[in-house]
């Protein structure tokens, strides 16, 4: 092994344990501190040098890279050109980019095959001992700060960002069912209802994987097995969901109309979007974290109207670029159909989060990023 591909090995296992760190403060460490801030500044550095290695690699960069690159650039230039560094439009923008960035890397260690999905699945196993232990964290601070028992956990989101990972886990599929029933309990218990609906859509495509992935000498055992998967994880969430009245409260609300004020919020963003005076702000829109000025101080909170209110139609057509290049991805005969099937159940999460929440400003985005650049990234390996 010589000394070029050690120290791609080296970043890559830094990477990886800088993300861990990153993550857990809140719980091993307190947020903000200089750990937490550190991490981050070796991921950003670390990323932005494989962004730099990725440009210059002679090739011709797919679809998805070029949407990709395009919609970093973009809210870059905006935030550049916005010039405003009020704590809101910082940490916006340090999502962004760190969410941005982090795809290049494992594009590279995907090409050049130093990523494989045993990394990932150690990745996970350790990023579910840490969600789980900061879910309770979370809890009950948030349970000592409300004085009651019924509380929103946002840490629900963190373990919907971990169900793609168990695509990768191929060879024992019970011992994957059983980490997807883990994690369905806490998303319920964290009576998030937009976490519900996104898990929902990744635990639906990730049956339809395991029956696509039946082995076809064993497909009876195979078939028997997911069968009985599918049962006990649907009773599981059943039975789960039925225990929580809070959650369930909080269901029937959406059906009489509460959707947390983002009614009011998108209705004041579309409307002053399309009522401008200024033709420019109508293509161009109202420079990066516009949509605190058009919704009253509040952030879109959907991703199509956070691009409209930042960038215009420009932003919205970038953005819309990116899903039309992950379709075309996903239709290429070169690319297996297991990272097929992971490819369609993290755009259709990702698409069902923009719609009410945030995700390409959301720092659970990372881990979905990651896969995207390993899945991408290897669509055309080069040998070293």
């Amino acid at each position: 092994m010589n000394m070029r591909i050690k120290i791609h090995i080296f970043s890559r296992n830094l990477l990886f344990i800088l993300f861990v760190v990153y993550f857990s403060q809140g719980l091993l460490y307190e947020t903000g501190t200089l750990v937490s801030q550190s991490c981050l500044l070796f991921i950003i550095l670390i990323s932005g040098a494989y962004f730099v290695k990725t440009l210059l690699i002679k090739e011709r960069k797919s679809r998805f890279f070029r949407a990709w690159l395009l919609l970093l650039i973009l809210n870059t230039i905006g935030f550049i050109f916005t010039m405003n560094f009020e704590p809101l439009h910082v940490n916006m923008f340090k999502n962004v980019l760190l969410c941005s960035l982090s795809f290049f890397p494992f594009y590279y260690y995907a090409q050049h095959g130093f990523v494989e999905q045993k990394h990932f699945i150690y990745l996970f196993i350790t990023m579910l001992v840490i969600t789980v232990f900061q879910f309770y964290n979370t809890m009950n601070n948030l349970i000592e700060l409300q004085k009651r028992d019924d509380v929103v956990n946002n840490i629900a989101y963190s373990f919907v960002a971990l169900i793609p990972f168990l695509f990768l886990i191929k060879k024992n599929k019970l011992i994957s069912g059983a980490l997807l029933a883990i994690i369905l309990f806490y998303i319920i218990l964290g009576n998030k209802r937009g976490a519900i609906v996104v898990s929902g859509v990744g635990s639906i495509i990730y049956i339809y994987y395991q029956l696509r992935t039946v082995e076809k000498r064993n497909r009876f055992k195979g078939y028997a097995i997911v069968l009985i998967l599918i049962t006990a994880l649907g009773f599981f969430a059943y039975k789960t969901y039925q225990n929580n009245e809070y959650l369930i409260a909080r269901m029937t609300a959406v059906a009489e109309g509460d959707s947390s004020l983002r009614n009011v919020i998108y209705a004041n963003i579309f409307n002053s979007w399309v009522n401008s005076d200024n033709i420019l702000n109508f293509f161009f829109g109202y420079g990066f974290a516009g949509s605190l000025k058009l919704s009253g101080g509040n952030f879109a909170h959907n991703d199509w109207l956070e691009m409209l209110s930042n960038f215009g139609l420009t932003g919205v057509l970038v953005y819309l670029f990116l899903f039309v290049a992950v379709a075309k991805t996903i239709r290429n005969n070169k690319l297996a159909t297991d990272k097929k099937i992971l490819l369609t159940a993290i755009a259709s999460m990702w698409f069902a989060t923009s719609l009410f929440s945030m995700w390409y400003t959301s720092l659970n985005a990372v881990f979905y990023v990651m896969l995207l650049g390993y899945i991408i990234g290897s669509e055309k390996q080069i040998k070293n």
